[in-house]
């Protein structure tokens, strides 16, 4: 179940700007059976997310993260995260372990799953960033920047990005 009652009045004030409220429900059937026709399997937090946010576009609070630029929303449009990403969807699976469902896009482009146990990545060009333990790690990581983007994978050839963050 989400957490929004634990998060801060910042990343609040940004959720309710983007169209977001307590009592948000959209009807999540067209993304998840779109995607479920590409290989994904929607599981229950996946479906949570999708009804409490499917659709947003939340936009940053602090566009300057420890160790990244963080100047573009995260967009909860799973078909633009997840439509034709299924060989990312599963090189993701491959490298970290878990069931991972498309939510959306953040930085560059890149995809954003969520694991069935609340783990929040983002992957493209080569990368895998962790976003959150948990979603609600992830909206605060994405939303406010309040801690360092760390690259979890790097395809052979590629260096880790951003590098190693040492305060």
């Amino acid at each position: 179940m989400i957490r929004f009652d634990a998060l801060g009045r910042e990343l609040l004030g940004a959720l309710v700007a983007s169209g977001w409220s307590a009592e948000r429900a959209v009807d999540h059937g067209r993304w998840v059976k779109s995607l479920e026709r590409e290989g994904y399997r929607a599981h229950a937090l996946a479906r949570e997310v999708l009804s409490a946010m499917g659709g947003l576009s939340v936009e940053p609070v602090n566009r300057v993260g420890p160790n990244f630029s963080n100047d573009e929303p995260w967009n909860f449009d799973p078909i633009a995260g997840g439509s034709g990403q299924r060989e990312l969807a599963v090189e993701v699976e491959g490298v970290l372990g878990g069931e991972y469902f498309p939510v959306g896009e953040w930085l560059s482009y890149s995809s954003v799953f969520l694991e069935a146990g609340g783990r929040v990545v983002a992957a493209g060009m080569g990368w895998i960033w962790e976003l959150g333990s948990t979603f609600e790690e992830s909206l605060e990581l994405a939303v406010c920047a309040n801690r360092p983007l760390v690259c979890l994978h790097a395809d052979p050839g590629l260096d880790p990005w951003p590098p190693v963050f040492r305060q």
